[in-house]
C-alpha cells in the first residue's frame, strides 16, 4: 500500500469537508422533493381565489408579495392559505382564480398547484448542491493536474 504524503491527506480531508454541505443539500432536496411528490399524488384539488397580496421587504430592500388564497374543501368549509413563495411582481392579482392542492385529512395544509410554488425549494437545494459538488470536483482536477505534473517532473528529473 502506498504511503500518502501529509499534504495529500489534508487535500482529501479538505475535499470531504467542502463536499459535505453539497451532499447534505442534495439529501435535503431529495427528501423535500419526495414529500412534495407524495403530497401532490394524494392531495385534493380545489379552485381558490386570491383575496390578498401580503407585502413584505425583500432581501435587496424592494417589496415582495405573497398571495393569500381562499378555497373551499370537499366538506364545504372555507380555508385561507398564504403562500411561502413571494415575488415582485406578483404573478397573481386580487380576484384571480388559482388551482389549490390540499391535504384531505388536514385541509389547512395546502399549496398553489403550480410547479414554482411546489418545487422551487427542492430545486434551489439541488442547485446549491450541484454547484458545491462541481466546485469540489474542479478543485480536485486542478490539484491533480498541478501536483500530478510536479510528481511527473520530479520523477523525470530523478531519471
Amino acid at each position: 500500500m502506498k504511503n500518502r504524503s501529509p499534504f495529500k491527506n489534508c487535500i482529501v480531508i479538505l475535499a470531504i469537508m467542502l463536499a459535505l454541505p453539497g451532499m447534505v443539500l442534495a439529501i435535503v432536496g431529495g427528501v423535500w422533493w419526495f414529500n412534495v411528490y407524495r403530497f401532490v399524488q394524494s392531495a385534493e384539488h380545489a379552485e381558490g381565489t386570491v383575496i390578498e397580496l401580503v407585502e413584505s421587504s425583500g432581501n435587496k430592500g424592494g417589496r415582495i408579495y405573497s398571495p393569500v388564497v381562499e378555497y373551499t374543501d370537499s366538506q364545504g368549509q372555507r380555508h385561507k392559505y398564504r403562500s411561502n413563495t413571494s415575488s415582485n411582481p406578483s404573478p397573481y392579482s386580487i380576484g384571480d382564480k388559482v388551482p389549490i392542492l390540499y391535504d384531505r385529512d388536514r385541509p389547512d395544509s395546502a399549496n398553489i398547484d403550480h410547479w414554482l410554488y411546489l418545487y422551487l425549494g427542492p430545486l434551489v437545494c439541488f442547485g446549491f448542491a450541484a454547484a458545491d459538488l462541481l466546485f469540489v470536483m474542479l478543485l480536485f482536477v486542478i490539484v491533480w493536474l498541478v501536483f500530478g505534473r510536479t510528481k511527473n517532473q520530479t520523477n523525470n528529473a530523478a531519471q
